[in-house]
């Protein structure tokens, strides 16, 4: 009895030991994805659209292993046009020709590659049109009053002439005139500036930026880690990060984005 006891202990340690095991490795709770990236504006001519796959946790971003150069691509813009997309190299895919994309136009991209298929699809916003600025002296941050037009959440960044522009690296938050906004305008506001940049010194050299985007971009801003950059949650990807771009293991943003001049505040 007493040997089988020490056996029975024996058998339940090597197998929880191995479940914990199985629990803590990354290698075996990964499972790659697609990742679709493109920001499309009314600035300069259509960038591309980037196709990479995630690598496992233990591998370092490299992105010759990144890259996927054999997937078909194409656009339809405004419900009508076909576009194909052809591989350019580092994982980018363009059109044969110069293409300039213009505001208020739909742009819809439909991806193949393996077992992979995606969709996505989204609006190009106008160009933030400016009401009014302000500087906020109490809170050391910059506000803006800016008309809105349907489908288009907004947002700015601060910036700060130092012979180049210093800008923040992300945004505060971005605004919904659904939620918020009266009479076709919207209040928006930056971070606050850092404190170095707080003093009089800097008096008429603040300035911030506005940015329209697609709807989508709310959702995805509003989960991505905040912690991180901008950009980091498509390196690895992110369980709780909503996406624009819609497909079984797929994951990224395929964006309209517009924005402003730099603005002086004060």
């Amino acid at each position: 009895m007493k040997n089988f006891v020490i056996i029975l202990l024996l058998s339940l340690s090597f197998f929880f030991g191995c479940e914990n095991e199985e629990l803590l490795n990354p290698e075996l709770i990964y499972k790659q994805k697609v990742v679709v990236r493109c920001q499309i504006s009314t600035e300069g001519f259509f960038p591309g659209v980037s196709l990479t796959k995630t690598l496992p946790l233990g591998v370092k971003y490299d992105s010759s292993l990144a890259e996927i150069n054999n997937a078909t691509l194409y656009l339809r813009i405004n419900g009508f046009q076909i576009v194909p997309l052809h591989y350019a190299g580092n994982g980018l895919y363009k059109p044969l020709y110069e293409l300039k994309a213009l505001e208020e136009e739909y742009y819809e991209l439909f991806g193949e590659w393996e077992t992979y298929r995606f969709y996505a699809i989204t609006k190009i916003p106008a160009k933030p049109i400016i009401n009014s600025v302000n500087y906020n002296t109490g809170g050391f941050f910059a506000e803006t009053d800016i008309s809105t037009f349907k489908d288009e959440v907004y947002s700015a960044l601060w910036a700060v002439d130092v012979g180049t522009y210093e800008v923040a690296k992300d945004f505060y938050n971005i605004s919904d005139p659904q939620n918020n906004s009266q009479n076709n305008s919207i209040r928006i506001r930056t971070a606050v500036y850092p404190i170095n940049f707080q003093t009089p010194i800097y008096n008429g050299r603040r300035y911030l930026r506005v940015y329209s985007f697609d709807h989508s971009f709310s959702d995805y801003f509003k989960t991505k880690d905040q912690n991180e950059d901008i950009n980091n949650p498509y390196v690895q990807g992110s369980g709780n990060t909503i996406w624009n771009v819609k497909g079984k293991d797929v994951i990224g943003m395929f964006i309209g984005i517009n924005k402003s001049d730099y603005i002086p505040v004060n």
